[in-house]
């Protein structure tokens, strides 16, 4: 099957869509499908794949790590027509060219909704910041358009139907390169921060942004250093939140426990996950929480506000536990983990084995039965038409 990927974000940038077109990729090419990817130029990459179609692109000035493309590429058109499936992960500029290819040649259309976009209107200054009604209504037209739809979890799918899609709606939430945990670890990450061997390291991983929700993380985390002298809490990434959350960190005294170790590529992420004591995670605006099925990938149970895609990964007092926004509740269920080091290691095993079960392979053993199924579809449609034309 020849597979189209259109995103309007690909590498070298890192975040969650990257990862899930990275995976995507790889697995569907050990199926022997081909694979051709259609995203933005990068200054940083001078691309010398054949299957990777990159657009001239600029950087969005309003959204750190996120360019625009200028969707006229005529080897990247010519790549199009012959395509069995396409399937876009944004609804942007390169987003719109797997819309217009769908249209224009007759391919099925999967389009995957990653992000929850009405939360995300606020990185918009007022002048240019749409109404939550203008992002729905864009939303249903464009998902409308498409022969499916994926929704990363449940939350998202009941968002969709909210906003009127009537389309197939698959939910299915892209699992984590397992085999990468298979490897020796390459770092001793106590070690490497400067932290005792004994440490407790409470991680956090992702963008630093007002979403993310960290400063709930470390508010809350300022009782359990009191209580816990081994207690560290380390934050993973990088972003425009992170001097405000720096100066938080400092009101708060706080400074000799809270580490900022900025943006780690994903590869060097592998041995934190597995070497931390705990995962804690705030954000409610995620649609699924890749890095949380990360974490319990590397068998570290997680604490995490019950919000949206991230209820959907842990069964609370099974594989983690699911809290109330509520600092000193959030703060009791880390204390209460920290404390049993057996129930934490029990939690962090069955976390392991769900992740595990829901690897990158298994996303793409299911994403393969939704695209057959829409050839099927597409097929019969096509016969159907044959039939009814001579008859009319």
């Amino acid at each position: 099957m020849k597979i189209g990927i259109f995103t309007d974000t690909y590498t070298p940038d890192s975040n969650g869509v990257v990862t899930v077109v990275r995976l995507m990729e790889r697995e569907l090419r050990k199926g022997g499908h081909e694979v051709r990817i259609f995203a933005p130029a990068h200054p940083e990459v001078r691309e010398k794949r054949e299957d990777v179609y990159r657009f001239r692109s600029v950087r969005f000035i309003l959204y750190k790590g996120l360019r625009v493309a200028l969707p006229y590429n005529r080897r990247a058109f010519a790549a199009l027509k012959d395509l069995d499936i396409v399937h876009s992960h944004d609804p942007f500029s390169v987003g719109l060219v797997g819309f217009w290819a769908s249209l224009r040649y007759g391919i099925p259309h999967v389009h995957t909704y990653h992000t929850q976009y009405v939360e995300y209107r606020k990185y918009l200054p007022y002048p240019f910041r749409p109404s939550r009604q203008v992002v729905e209504r864009l939303s249903r037209m464009l998902c409308n358009r498409c022969d499916a739809v994926i929704a990363p979890s449940s939350h998202i799918e009941r968002e969709l139907r909210r906003y009127g899609v009537k389309v197939p709606v698959h939910v299915l939430p892209f699992g984590v390169d397992e085999e990468a945990y298979t490897r020796p670890p390459t770092w001793d990450v106590r070690q490497a921060l400067g932290l005792p061997p004994s440490s407790e390291i409470l991680l956090y991983v992702g963008r630093l942004g007002w979403e993310k929700n960290i400063e709930f993380l470390i508010r809350s985390f300022r009782r359990i250093a009191r209580e816990r002298s081994g207690a560290w809490l380390v934050l993973v990434g990088d972003g425009p939140h992170r001097p405000k959350l720096e100066g938080l960190v400092r009101e708060l005294g706080l400074s000799e426990r809270v580490v900022f170790v900025g943006y780690l590529p994903w590869e060097r992420l592998i041995d934190p996950y597995r070497q931390a004591t705990l995962f804690v995670f705030a954000s409610k605006t995620e649609t699924q929480g890749l890095v949380v099925m990360e974490a319990m990938m590397g068998g570290t149970p997680p604490v995490a506000v019950e919000a949206m895609g991230v209820a959907d990964l842990i069964v609370s007092e099974e594989t983690g536990l699911l809290v109330r926004e509520d600092e000193a509740a959030f703060a009791d269920a880390c204390l209460s983990l920290l404390a049993d080091e057996e129930r934490r290691k029990e939690m962090g095993e069955r976390a392991r084995r769900w992740a595990a079960a829901h690897s990158a392979r298994a996303s793409v053993a299911r994403l393969m039965e939704i695209y057959e199924g829409l050839r099927r579809e597409w097929a019969r449609r096509h016969t159907c038409a044959q039939i009814a034309g001579p008859m009319a």
